[in-house]
C-alpha cells in the first residue's frame, strides 16, 4: 500500500501554521490536507490513519496527536482536502492532543478533527501512518488513539508510514 501527501519539501501553508487566518479555529489550522491512497490490498473494507509530531516529545513532553481517523471507505483513491470537516461521512475521528487538560480546548470542532501543524522552535517531521484494515472498526466519534490502537489488532492487512515536514 502507498499513500501520496503533496510537500515540496513541506507540507503546504495552507494546511499548516501559516495558513490564512479564516482557516484557523482557536489559532489552528483546521483543512485537513488531502491523501491519495493506492495499492490497497485486496480483501480490505476499511483504512484509519494516524498523524503525529513526535517532534513535540522536547517541547511538551509527548507525542502530538495532529489527528486519527478510521473507517474510512478502503474502496476511495482520495481522502479530499478538508475532508476532516466537510467529509464527515467518510471516516469517524478521534480526540487529537488539544483534548488534553494540558492544551485545554473543549471545542469539539478542534479536538475531534484534524488539528494541523504549527511547530513552535524548529522544522518539525510529523509522522502520517495509514492502516489497511479487513473490517470497520467498533469505535465512536472522539475515540481515544489507544482505542485505536487496541481495535486495530488483528485487523491490519498493511501499514505504511510517510513523514511530513512543516515548518517553523
Amino acid at each position: 500500500m502507498n499513500i501520496y501527501v503533496e510537500a515540496n519539501p513541506y507540507l503546504h501553508d495552507k494546511f499548516s501554521k501559516y495558513t490564512d487566518e479564516k482557516y484557523k479555529r482557536e489559532g489552528n489550522p483546521f483543512v485537513s490536507f488531502p491523501i491519495r491512497f493506492e495499492d490497497v490490498p485486496p480483501g480490505a473494507k476499511t483504512l484509519a490513519l494516524t498523524f503525529i509530531d513526535h517532534d513535540a516529545i522536547p517541547v511538551c513532553g509527548f507525542s502530538w496527536i495532529h489527528w486519527t481517523a478510521a473507517n474510512i471507505p478502503a474502496r476511495i483513491a482520495e481522502l479530499p482536502e478538508h475532508a476532516s470537516e466537510e467529509r464527515q461521512d467518510l471516516m469517524i475521528q478521534g480526540q487529537n492532543s488539544f483534548a488534553s487538560p494540558l492544551a485545554g480546548s473543549c471545542n469539539p470542532k478542534v479536538i475531534h478533527q484534524y488539528c494541523g501543524p504549527t511547530p513552535p522552535d524548529k522544522d518539525h517531521a510529523y509522522t502520517l501512518t495509514v492502516y489497511a484494515l479487513d473490517t470497520e472498526l467498533n469505535l465512536q466519534q472522539g475515540f481515544y488513539m489507544n482505542q485505536l490502537y487496541q481495535e486495530l489488532k488483528g485487523h491490519i492487512l498493511a501499514e505504511t508510514s510517510i513523514e511530513i515536514l512543516a515548518r517553523v
